[in-house]
Formats: C-alpha cells, sequence, structure tokens
C-alpha cells in the first residue's frame, strides 16, 4: 500500500515538472528571447525570421533596438533591418532610410537592399546620394537598387560615375578601372540612356576596354534595340561604328 501511494506521488511530481516543462512562454518572455538571438552570431536568418513573424508588431522594437545598438554583432543589425521591412512593409521606409547615411558601410548597404525589397521607387534622393558613398560596396548596391527598380531619372547620375575618379584606382595618368565600371556601363544600358550612346560607341572601338566588350555591347543593345553580329569583337565594332556613330 505504502508503496503504491509512494508511486503515485512520484508519477503526480513528474507529470507536474512535465507541465511547467512544456508550459508556453508569454509575451514578455518570447521578446526576451528574440533580441537574445540576436546575440548569438551563429543564429541561423530563418530562425530569427520565424521569431519575428510569430511575435509579429511585437517584433519591431527589439528590431530597431538592434539596428541602432552597436553592441550586437553586425550580421545581426543586417538581419534586424530586413526583418523589419518584411513585418511592417512600406510603412518602415522611412526609417530604414536613414540608415543609408550611417556611419558603418554595412548597414548602409542593408538599408539600401531592405528599401529595394520594399520596391521603393521615390527615394531618389538616397539613392543618388549612395552613388558617390565612399564605399564601393554601398556604391555597388546603389547601382543595384536603380536598375532594379528601372529609375530613369537617375541614369545622368549613374553615367556620371564613369568619371568620377574614386571609381578608378592608381595615380593620375595611370589610373585602372575598378569593378563597378561594368556595372555602371551596364545600368547605364538597363535605363536605356541614350545621351551615352556615342560615347560607348567610342569606347567598344578601344583596345584597352576589350575586357568590356559584352557589357557595352549588352549596353548599346539596351539603348538602340538592336542586336549587333555575335561572330567576333570586330564584327561588333564594325556594327556599332555603322550604326550609331
Amino acid at each position: 500500500m505504502l508503496q503504491a501511494i509512494l508511486g503515485l506521488v512520484l508519477f503526480s511530481t513528474m507529470a507536474h515538472a512535465a507541465v511547467q516543462k512544456v508550459s508556453p512562454l508569454n509575451d514578455v518572455q518570447k521578446v526576451a528571447r528574440f533580441e537574445e538571438s540576436f546575440r548569438i552570431e551563429s543564429m541561423s536568418p530563418s530562425r530569427l525570421k520565424a521569431m519575428a513573424f510569430s511575435l509579429k508588431q511585437k517584433s519591431v522594437p527589439t528590431l530597431i533596438k538592434v539596428m541602432k545598438d552597436g553592441a550586437f554583432p553586425e550580421k545581426s543589425r543586417w538581419h534586424a533591418t530586413m526583418l523589419l521591412g518584411q513585418v511592417m512593409g512600406k510603412k518602415s521606409a522611412p526609417f530604414i532610410a536613414r540608415f543609408a547615411e550611417h556611419p558603418a558601410w554595412m548597414m548602409r548597404v542593408a538599408s539600401l537592399k531592405a528599401l529595394a525589397a520594399l520596391d521603393m521607387r521615390e527615394y531618389h534622393g538616397v539613392y543618388a546620394r549612395a552613388l558617390n558613398d565612399s564605399s564601393l560596396i554601398v556604391r555597388v548596391q546603389a547601382l543595384d537598387n536603380i536598375s532594379h527598380m528601372k529609375l530613369s531619372k537617375l541614369a545622368p547620375n549613374v553615367w556620371n560615375m564613369m568619371y568620377d575618379q574614386t571609381n578608378y584606382t592608381g595615380s593620375a595618368g595611370k589610373r585602372k578601372r575598378t569593378s563597378i565600371v561594368r556595372s555602371i556601363i551596364r545600368t547605364v544600358g538597363d535605363l536605356k540612356y541614350a545621351p551615352a550612346k556615342t560615347a560607348l560607341t567610342k569606347l567598344i572601338q578601344k583596345p584597352k576596354y576589350q575586357d568590356l566588350v559584352e557589357d557595352l555591347d549588352y549596353s548599346l543593345e539596351s539603348i538602340t534595340g538592336k542586336t549587333s553580329p555575335n561572330t567576333n569583337v570586330q564584327a561588333r565594332r564594325n556594327f556599332w561604328v555603322a550604326t550609331t556613330i
């Protein structure tokens, strides 16, 4: 009899402990755990996204805190920026756009990328400034935004980058192109910027731009709506001289 009673007591204790173990977290605990997850650099983006969407609007204060607080890992601040846009939608754009001028280049890139994901076409000033950013990566992302959203009004700004010395390396007279020049040329084509047609045709003739023939040809085709012969480089050069100049 005593053994039976002890058994019931033990079963009751274990059952109570099990109930306590699986009891759901309240909202305050969920938010605290969500914030703590951003301090773990190995936390997967998919896990952070699941937690954010579970909390919905309650995740917003935490996301804003992570974006603003340099104590969090850079990767976490990046994810917080992306998630804020996903949770709040276009309402988050004015706040996110402020980070396009953040001291940390990665936050500037995150801001531009989040605005692109939200398809925020009206932030011309933000994108135009980013084309002259001190960081090459930020400038590339700005070009991607402009190309992706087909912001033709910014085509002159993009074309002016061809003459911006920060997009080249080396001393005067020995300048070398950086990788961004390829993106500039293609973006000009994506925007169908006709005033660049003659200059692009002249560039494709020059041997020193041999490595950019595909990009120059792509832009000329996009701007003119014509297709060059795909036989050899010289045939392309002859075609564009006859067609453009």
